[in-house]
């Protein structure tokens, strides 16, 4: 199976392998406690300050409705990167590409076990299986031949950097009227140097300990599930200021919901339920789905902080302002 990326002269072009005793090309410009720190770029007060804004809730809305269509009937690309766990394992893939390890060893079935692991991402079996959908949906191929044939490279094709190309640009283009540094990042998505940065500087921060979800937990019930997180983004684009202000029930299926997800109506069904235990969602009324205002509240906090994080990631690629990340659940870099 062949890679895109191995000939597309815009990846990678300007990045530099790590040589034996140098260190990575890019890390973090913040600690984790740092980034949610009274004056970090996540704190509490720019959050709230980026949800009063005008457009704030038009925004979610338009992120939601984008990142649905670019999933919607890539029922393959879905079982990869539909949740939280499995968006990272996909850019995991890109980062291990780009960022090599001393030796040069970029994306091998083993380094992305071992980061999975060692992140608590995943099981190295769960990573193998991810990694032979991504192999049979033409996201990573077969790499050049090296000399030593134990080590098996691969390589990310340009269907998986576009795939997260793609997903930065929904949300810089909904935030970009909110936030300068969005539309700064706007226009540089499609230069050399964005996809191997940013993949770098996400994958920095994760292994440091940072997740979305301790920030907003009322989601966490969603976002550990298959297909979850796409089930609410799924009701946040079908409701309207009447459901989410006032709590008017959305009028979309079970059926459309499973069909959106590429799952069945048991998984979906099973899910809104164990919400509705958690206070998020009311099915009672059997008209349609009303999103309680706890899950609006945690809806509005997580994309209020994807926004603020992109943004502070596109700043720190822009603006060159990195040091060492201080290393929290993963270990030291690991050769294949």
């Amino acid at each position: 199976m062949s890679s895109t990326v191995e000939i597309q002269s815009h990846i990678g072009r300007t990045w530099i392998p790590a040589r034996a005793g140098q260190p990575a090309p890019l890390a973090t410009p913040f600690t984790v406690a740092e980034l949610t720190s009274a004056h970090g770029p996540l704190a509490l007060e720019a959050r709230s300050a980026l949800r009063a804004r005008p457009g704030f809730a038009a925004a979610v809305r338009t992120t939601a409705r984008g990142t649905l269509a670019l999933h919607q009937g890539n029922r393959l690309l879905n079982l990869i990167i539909n949740d939280r766990g499995r968006y990272m394992v996909g850019l995991m893939a890109v980062d291990l590409h780009f960022n090599r390890d001393a030796a040069g060893v970029g994306l091998t079935p083993g380094r992305l076990r071992r980061r999975c692991a060692e992140t608590g991402t995943c099981s190295p079996a769960r990573a193998s299986a991810l990694l032979t959908l991504m192999r049979l949906g033409d996201f990573v191929g077969s790499g050049p031949s090296v000399q030593d044939r134990r080590r098996r490279e691969l390589v990310p094709t340009e269907r998986l950097i576009s795939a997260h190309q793609n997903r930065w640009k929904c949300q810089f283009e909904a935030s970009a009227p909110l936030l300068t540094e969005a539309a700064h990042a706007l226009a540089a998505v499609e230069e050399p140097h964005f996809v191997p940065a940013m993949a770098q500087l996400q994958c920095a921060y994760y292994d440091a300990g940072l997740r979305v979800l301790d920030l907003a937990p009322a989601l966490r019930i969603f976002g550990e599930r298959a297909g979850g997180m796409f089930v609410v983004l799924a009701l946040i684009g079908a409701a309207d200021d009447d459901a989410l202000v006032n709590g008017a029930p959305v009028n979309i299926s079970i059926s459309e919901l499973a069909r959106r997800i590429g799952s069945s109506r048991t998984h979906v069904i099973k899910l809104l339920n164990d919400a509705a235990a958690d206070g998020l969602v009311d099915r009672s009324s059997g008209n349609g789905i009303v999103l309680l205002p706890r899950l609006s509240e945690a809806v509005h906090e997580f994309f209020a902080i994807g926004y603020l994080f992109l943004a502070h990631c596109a700043k720190a690629i822009r603006e060159g302002h990195l040091r060492a990340p201080e290393r929290g659940r993963r270990a030291s870099p690991t050769r294949s």
